[in-house]
């Protein structure tokens, strides 16, 4: 587990944030909004949320499945590149080497969202020494159809990047995503995935610190 500085933007607004990974759900300290100190009105919203999660095991479970979830599904999606693509090797670029990627005609998704990564063009950059996905970006070159367009659709041109940094043997954790994808799904429901996060200063975080011992840090600074 670890504790890192976010800063993400959403709603036209940057919002600076100190979170710590706990066995539960994670610590979210808000530190600037738009580059200034919270108001006492974000202050409170912020220490009745924390104190809602402190008071509901379940929730705090809900939410860490969640992240779990979708670190899975992240991992997983990294796991069928190599598949997924052909590759095209265009040189070292510092301690990386720099690949172009295509969709691979042959390779046969087997989820939405391994759909949606199958039609992007990019880059990729493998670290040299740990073998290892240090960065990947790339554009949706065509509209993707669930089920010939009845079930929904993901507009073309949509376009994402995710970088990853090396914190300790065997571990790389996500230091920075941008992720712009629109389209519609069933019952008119509109898919809006604008999501852009960078994160830095990742400390280790000691085993089984629980939310409650997490607050309490923040609490004290």
């Amino acid at each position: 587990m670890w504790s890192y500085v976010a800063e993400r933007r959403s709603n036209n607004h940057v919002f600076r944030e100190q979170v710590i990974e706990t066995v539960d759900a994670p610590v979210r300290h808000l530190l600037a909004v738009d580059g200034q100190p919270p108001t006492s009105g974000q202050i409170k919203e912020e220490n009745d949320r924390h104190q809602r999660l402190l008071n509901d095991a379940s929730r705090r479970q809900a939410i860490r499945k969640q992240q779990d979830d979708e670190d899975k599904k992240m991992e997983e999606l990294f796991r069928v590149i190599p598949g997924a693509f052909v590759f095209e090797d265009q040189g070292k670029e510092g301690q990386s080497e720099r690949i172009a990627f295509h969709p691979n005609p042959g390779f046969k998704p087997k989820t939405y969202e391994q759909r949606i990564l199958h039609t992007l063009d990019g880059t990729v950059l493998i670290d040299l020494q740990d073998k290892r996905i240090a960065r990947v970006s790339g554009s949706l070159g065509t509209r993707v159809e669930f089920g010939y367009g009845l079930i929904g659709h993901v507009k073309q041109g949509g376009s994402m990047e995710i970088a990853r940094v090396h914190l300790s043997p065997g571990v790389w954790k996500t230091s920075a995503e941008k992720i712009d994808i629109d389209g519609r799904f069933v019952m008119l429901k509109a898919i809006n995935k604008h999501q852009e996060e960078s994160r830095t200063g990742f400390e280790p975080v000691a085993p089984g610190t629980t939310f409650a011992q997490a607050l309490n840090v923040v609490e004290k600074k």
